[in-house]
């Protein structure tokens, strides 16, 4: 089971496991809270893309995959192109890999040319040009990982699935004092739970979308603007400093 340590005030003895499942086990009321505070300032502060303007799997599927390790601004200026360019995997699995790299040029993103061609041909011929609903069959697809498996699963479908990536731990590394000592923290079983356990009920699509744009306009990597966040009465990373 991934370890999951915390970061206290001051140093303290490193807690035991029981100490560590406690806090990932987060009171309701806590998680309410945090839901509360975020969605109230997602209302107000929701960032526009044209990727959120349709219901359509595949060209969720696709801004997904541009997204991956690329600027949203950058892929907002391409991506009604690229889509209109591609707007269903058959149009995806039938072009060229000239073509598709000449598409994706402007975003530095020609290497991923071939990936999307192959995931267009899988689309064809396994899932007769459909979008899959299942987290395992999206998994199974060229170029998508369990993240963009679950963010599809999401806005494409409106399914009910966390979805965990540096920036959403980031937020919760920070909010709740918890942090991964694995490598790669976004593969962290107990993390994964953690997301899980902060769903809403319903809205799914509307808080997963509210911490995209939190993670990128407030609690940012660098020079987060703690004195204007919503979260910061109750944030760890927050009080810790004021502890100091």
């Amino acid at each position: 089971m991934p370890v999951i340590e915390i970061r206290p005030k001051r140093p303290l003895p490193r807690p035991n496991q029981a100490a560590v499942e406690s806090r990932l086990a987060v009171a309701s009321e806590e998680r309410a809270q945090f839901r509360r505070a975020l969605l109230h300032w997602y209302c107000r502060n929701a960032r526009r893309f044209p990727w959120r303007e349709t219901e359509n799997p595949f060209q969720i599927l696709l801004s997904e995959v541009l997204l991956q390790r690329t600027q949203a601004c950058q892929v907002r200026d391409n991506y009604e192109r690229i889509a209109a360019a591609f707007p269903t995997p058959h149009a995806l699995a039938a072009a060229s890999l000239d073509d598709l790299q000449n598409a994706l040029r402007s975003l530095g993103l020609a290497k991923r040319a071939a990936t999307l061609q192959m995931m267009g041909r899988e689309l064809v011929t396994r899932f007769d040009g459909a979008v899959p609903a299942s987290l395992e069959d999206l998994m199974g697809l060229p170029g998508v990982g369990r993240y963009v498996a679950a963010a599809t699963a999401c806005f494409g479908t409106g399914a009910r699935v966390a979805m965990l990536d540096a920036n959403f731990v980031r937020v919760f590394s920070r909010y709740f004092g918890v942090v991964s000592r694995k490598k790669r923290a976004r593969d962290d079983l107990a993390l994964w739970r953690l997301a899980k356990s902060l769903l809403p009920r319903k809205n799914a699509q509307d808080y997963n979308r509210a911490l995209i744009d939190f993670a990128a306009v407030v609690c940012k990597p660098r020079a987060p603007a703690c004195p204007d966040c919503p979260l910061r009465q109750r944030c760890q990373a927050v009080s810790a400093r004021i502890g100091r």
